[in-house]
Parts: C-alpha cells; structure tokens; sequence
C-alpha cells in the first residue's frame, strides 16, 4: 500500500521528540559551519586556528561525519525503534486526523505496523489486572489494580498501545470502517482479552455486528473450517488459521463479558423477519446441490457461529449460558415462515431449506449434550435442554401442512435418542443432570423449569407416535432395560401415554 509522502513525514516526525528534532537543526548548522571553517579562518577569523592541529582531522571531514550520523540516526529509529514517549499525543491527533478525512487504509497499516502487536500484549496484561469494586469506583480510591495497571502501561510500547486501543483500534467510526475490510486485525486485539477485566462489550457488540451484517468472507471461511469438527478451536487453530473464532470465543470469561452473542443474535433475528431474499431462499424445497448456498444465508451463519460459542463453554466452562435460547428464537421465526400451503414432499427428509435449518437447530443442541458427557461434566446441559423443550413445544403446536409429521418425528426421535444413551454413562455428571432434565422436559415441555405444568394435546399424540415409531432395541436389552422402564415411570405413565 503507497502512502503520500506527506503522510509519510507526518508519522515519521513522531518518532523524534522535540529536544531531537532541535538538535538536528543544530546540526544542520554546525555542519555548514564546518564546511566554511577555512574559508573563515583564512578570510575574517584567523584566531580560529587555535582550533587546527597538525595531525587532526580536517573540518570538512567532520562534517561529513556529522552528515553521515544525521542521515543514519532517522533511518535506524524509525526502522528499529519505536516512537518518542513525549509525541504520543501528537501521534493520536494524526490518527484521529487521518480517520477524519477518511484515510481508513492508512490508519489500519500504521496500526498492524507499529501496534496490533503491543494492543494484544496490553489486552493480556489488562486480564491480569485485579478487578475495582463498584464502590472504589464511586468513591475513587486508589487501590491494587490501578498500581497494577500504571505498572502495565509503564514500557512505552503498551503505553502507545492503550492509548491507539482505546482512541482508534475501538473507535466507532473506525470500527465500521475499517472492521469488515481487515477483520484480523482487530482480532488479535479480542485475542488478548482473557478475562472480564480486559473484555469491551461495546467494542465486541460492534465488531461482530459488522462482520455478521456484511457476512464477512473471512469469518465465513473461519466457520467453514471449523464446521463438523469436534475439537475445540484451540485444537483447532494448531493446524488452521481462524483468528477471528478463537479471538471472540475462544477465551469464555472474556466472550461472556463481552456478549458475543449479542449483536450475530439479533441480527439473525432480524433477518428471519425482514429479508426477503433469504426468505426465498428458505422456503424453496430442499436441494443437496444448493446447499453450499446456505452459507449466503445469514440465519445458517448464526447456526454455526452459536454452535462452536456454546461448544467452548463447555470446553471451558464459564458458568454462563450464553444465551442459547436464540435457538428456540429461530425456530419459532423458521415455524412461523413456513406456509400454510405448500406443495413440500412429506418423506423427504428436509421438505425445505427452513426444515434443514430446524434439523441443524436441534442436531447441534443434542451434540452439545453428548460433548458435555464426552468432556465428563455438566456445562451447559440444563440450559440445553430447556432450550429443546421449547423447540419441541413450538414444533408440535404447528400445524401438519408446517411441519410434516415425518419430520416432527424424526426431531422427536432425534431427542429420545439423546436421552437414552445417557443410559449407558450412569454415573457420569452429564448422564445424571441430562437424565433429570430430560424427564422435566418431556412432562412439561414449554417450561421446563417455569411452573408451567400444562402440556397440550398436540405435544401429547406427537411424543406417542414418536415413541411408537422409536427404536427401542438397542436399550430393551442394555442391563436389565432400566431406561425403557425410568421413561416409563417418570414420563409415559404420568401424561397418560402407552408404553
């Protein structure tokens, strides 16, 4: 990328301070002074000659030496050096300039040149700084973490970093700028946050809305890659490059805190109601061919962003949901889109893109059950299945020209699955909370754990055809049966159903 040569002096000038700068222009005269020295001596100042030894070096020789020290001294500095300390100010007046007049190309390259780098290393080091009570706050109390972070800041380097971080890198205008066009760049700031000290909701809530809105290719190649695997995006990155992923998740305390569910989350929503292309798109009959087009599609791209958000969590728990919910949220829009009316094909097995969806919706909420129990704890499981609950309830209180009822059923059977091969890890954390909560969610489904205890007629025939058309084989003659007979107990029995 060219610069002007003015921008280019303008951002090398910030490298010398003031006292530099003025001994350059000293120098400048002393060099000519030294190039005329004879000519004085000999013309209007003989006395100087007190200043000439036999055996000395000449003064145009000094001069050029001299010479020589000012052309290199710039060249080492700004090529290996850093800024000077007291410019500081100055050089956020130049980037606040440059952001002004619309110079978002130039800013991003002085920003990956001289401090993405030092912004990630403050990011870090700010995770480590103690956390100040609301009350210090309030009261202004000078306390451990600010020693802490005047430490931080100390190396002039990270000093420059907090200041391009909190005046540029997060800036607004910037981030809508410059955040969809280099999106790496502001995730190796992300990158550094590790702990709710060092998380920026706003910040967060921004960068991502802007790269879920344009649908940015770089975080659509990220989710490609990591789409259908298993391990986490720490494993993961050892092989691939995904900055972004692992910048925005891969650190759960900090992506909690910096709400990186938010804005993909609304948006999806968004899309669901309003865009018509999408819409479209959705409603057309499915199609193996068309299916690397679902990732144009904005509600497919959310799908697979909040499964490997979830799926960390439970790599590494934070204690919080993540608002998961947003599935039950799509599903609802998904149902509500379908039409009344339709010419769908009842035995495929996605009658059409929003079906497909749907699948996607509950096949990744029971691979995060079995990645729970695969993992040997409970992170997210509770959660998960009051999340499928409402799914289950919305999807049976449609109607059968919306939802077929081959395909009601075979998300019904999708769930028992799900519940009975905990049968096999009995005493696993995930296998003993999954077993509890699957019985609360199949006797109340629409509120799990919410004091609703009505379920309609509807759910009811839709869990006996799903149970009817259940293979039960497999789990008849594991043991003595024990899970054919708890379901009987504690679901069928008490809704009235046959077993």
């Amino acid at each position: 990328m060219g610069h002007h040569p003015k921008q280019r002096t303008e951002i090398r000038s910030a490298f010398f301070s003031v006292s530099e700068l003025v001994l350059f222009a000293t120098a400048l005269l002393v060099i000519h002074y030294l190039m005329v020295f004879d000519w004085l001596m000999v013309n209007w100042f003989p006395g100087l000659s007190v200043f000439v030894f036999s055996k000395g070096i000449p003064s145009k020789s000094w001069a050029y030496i001299l010479a020589l020290v000012i052309i290199v001294y710039p060249i080492v500095k700004v090529n290996f050096s850093f800024f000077a300390k007291s410019r500081l100010p100055d050089l956020i007046s130049l980037y606040e300039t440059y952001l002004k007049e619309g110079e978002v190309d130039l800013l991003a390259s002085f920003i990956a040149k001289y401090h993405i780098d030092d912004i990630e290393r403050f990011k870090r080091g700010e995770s480590k700084v103690p956390e100040k009570s609301s009350k210090d706050i309030v009261l202004r109390r000078r306390t451990e973490a600010d020693v802490a972070y005047k430490k931080l800041v100390s190396p002039k380097r990270i000093l420059f970093a907090a200041w391009v971080y909190s005046n540029i890198l997060s800036n607004e205008a910037f981030v809508r700028s410059a955040a969809n066009k280099y999106p790496e760049l502001f995730a190796k700031a992300f990158n550094g946050m590790r702990t709710k000290g060092a998380a920026d909701q706003d910040f967060a809530k921004l960068y991502t809305g802007e790269l879920f809105i344009h649908k940015n290719k770089s975080l659509i190649e990220e989710l490609k890659i990591v789409n259908d695997s298993n391990s986490s995006l720490l494993d993961i990155q050892e092989q691939y490059d995904i900055p972004i992923l692992v910048g925005l998740l891969a650190h759960t305390e900090a992506a909690e805190a910096n709400y990186v569910w938010y804005s993909i989350g609304n948006e999806a929503v968004k899309s669901l109601k309003h865009d018509s292309n999408q819409r479209e798109f959705l409603l057309q009959e499915h199609d193996y061919d068309l299916e690397p087009e679902m990732w144009g599609q904005k509600i497919y791209i959310a799908i697979v962003y909040f499964n490997y958000m979830v799926r960390e969590t439970i790599y590494r728990d934070n204690g919080y949901h993540m608002w998961l919910f947003y599935y039950d949220r799509f599903v609802a829009l998904l149902v509500e889109m379908l039409p009344d009316e339709n010419t769908y094909e009842p035995r495929s097995e996605y009658p059409s893109f929003a079906h497909k969806m749907i699948y996607e919706l509950f096949s990744n909420m029971t691979d995060w059950l079995a990645l729970a129990r695969d993992q040997d704890n409970d992170h997210r499981v509770i959660d998960t299945i009051r999340c499928l609950g409402k799914c289950v309830h919305l999807l049976c209180q449609a109607n059968d020209d919306k939802i077929l009822p081959r395909f009601r059923r075979r998300m019904l059977d999708m769930v028992l699955n799900a519940y009975f091969k905990f049968s096999d890890y009995p005493d696993n954390p995930a296998s003993k909370t999954a077993t509890e909560w699957f019985e609360k969610m199949f006797t109340f489904p629409e509120g799990t754990d919410f004091g609703i205890r009505e379920v309609t007629d509807e759910y009811l025939v839709a869990l006996q055809d799903a149970w009817e058309h259940f293979d039960k084989v497999p789990f008849q003659y594991h043991g003595t049966g024990e899970a054919i007979v708890r379901f009987r107990d504690n679901v069928l029995t008490p809704l009235g159903l046959e077993l």
